[in-house]
């Protein structure tokens, strides 16, 4: 049977008046196959689900790359004599031939990489396309196994750590940012994001997970204080683990120096508004002892602060929580196990310790209504005044627009809106 909270957090307000308004279109339109939902939804939770979500999958399945309508009509002969499209067929049947949607996509192979989504209960493509693309959830066997492959980094690039410089002390924050940079390169969008934070941190130590070519610190010469590169193979929070004990030893943590730890990292870009607008917002909510930019409860039904953008305030600091977190867990990760073991766990392990969160986009309920904010990076900028938008929002991997995204950042920060236009020349802004 499907949980509850699996069933409630894929469901937003939007997504509940499309539900509706698009059920009554299909009552009036296919009433055989509205009757068939509707006796499915009075049979079983999982039934209701289908009903409810049956609009929106079948829009979801109708844009998907991943179903192809062709190939599944000469799969199945009987669809033809069914009176259902193809995509309609695929959800009322999607116990058939493996899930498979094309020969690109099995939901059998989807459902053994990703077992969290068995619990869901929804169609294997619909939860790729609405919940799995967006919280790191392989789409296939040779994705999986792609990103498993060893990286192979270019010659003459090293390991090092290089002290830039101190800051002195005017804002009392230190930052950690966490890159990757597989060509050995630290990307422009990096160095703007740095600058950007800057004007609201004093040392800020950038943390490469990858080997770099020696030249490229220089580049961040008056920005940051310094810069590690190694290749520790433990995604982000690798690189946040390193940037504190580095912070501590250089005494940037200390009462005097510091009273907010900013943890970043490269997977957005910034800053599409001034940092400092959302960290004096925040100084306004001083209840809380860490926060970030948004709540998202898609994967557990719970809300948890995303990793990409996390302060923490002294309390938090002076009880070393961070590095006790740290402890409990390894150092090399998957990409699931960083997802599973720290970011998903972050949030509860502090709370459990007496410290209070909160997120700089306000959500209503967030546990009822958790999707994904990211997903919606348009309203992010202009409803919640978010700094940061997602790199993969402007590859097209969110519910809007490329387009439209570029052009709410380019009338906010037309240098940063260059740097997003020289990154995706082929796309259509």
């Amino acid at each position: 049977m499907e949980p509850i909270p699996h069933l409630i957090s894929a469901l937003s307000p939007s997504i509940v008046a499309q539900s509706l308004s698009g059920l009554a279109v299909l009552a009036v339109r296919n009433p055989a196959l509205f009757a068939k939902l509707l006796g499915g939804a009075l049979r079983s939770r999982r039934g209701r689900s289908r009903l409810l979500r049956f609009p929106v999958d079948l829009a979801t399945v109708r844009k998907s790359k991943l179903f192809d309508r062709e190939w599944y009509c000469a799969r199945h002969p009987d669809l033809a004599q069914s009176g259902l499209s193809p995509e309609e067929y695929f959800l009322l049947h999607d116990d058939l031939d493996g899930r498979r949607a094309s020969p690109a996509f099995s939901g059998d192979e989807y459902l053994e990489l990703n077992p969290e989504a068995r619990e869901s209960g929804i169609n294997p493509l619909v939860h790729y396309e609405q919940f799995g693309r967006f919280i790191g959830f392989q789409a296939t066997r040779a994705d999986a196994e792609a990103a498993s492959a060893k990286e192979v980094f270019p010659t003459g690039a090293e390991e090092f750590d290089i002290l830039l410089g101190e800051a002195p002390k005017c804002h009392f924050r230190t930052a950690i940012y966490a890159t990757h940079a597989k060509d050995g390169r630290i990307a422009e969008r990096d160095v703007l994001y740095l600058r950007g934070l800057g004007d609201v941190c004093d040392n800020i130590i950038v943390v490469a997970s990858s080997p770099l070519f020696p030249d490229e610190p220089e580049k961040l010469r008056g920005i940051a204080s310094e810069v590690v590169c190694r290749d520790h193979g433990g995604y982000d929070f690798g690189s946040y683990r390193i940037g504190i004990e580095i912070a501590r030893n250089r005494g940037w943590l200390a009462p005097e120096a510091c009273r907010e730890l900013v943890f970043a990292n490269a997977s957005c870009y910034a800053p599409v508004r001034p940092f400092s607008e959302m960290f004096d917002a925040m100084a306004g909510r001083g209840k809380a002892h860490f926060w970030g930019l948004t709540f998202n409860a898609q994967r557990s039904g719970k809300p948890h602060l995303q990793s990409f953008f996390l302060v923490f305030r002294r309390p938090v600091i002076e009880a070393k929580a961070l590095e006790a977190f740290f402890s409990e867990r390894p150092m090399r990760a998957t990409h699931g196990e960083a997802i599973k073991l720290f970011e998903l766990q972050l949030t509860d392990f502090l709370r459990q310790r007496g410290f209070a969160p909160a997120a700089f986009a306000r959500q209503i309920l967030p546990r009822l209504l958790g999707y994904n904010p990211t997903t919606k990076p348009v309203d992010l900028i202009l409803r919640h005044k978010s700094p940061l938008v997602k790199v993969k929002a402007l590859r097209g991997e969110t519910l809007q627009p490329p387009e439209r995204i570029f052009e709410c950042v380019r009338r906010l920060n037309p240098e940063l809106a260059a740097v997003i236009r020289a990154d995706h020349p082929s796309l259509p802004f």
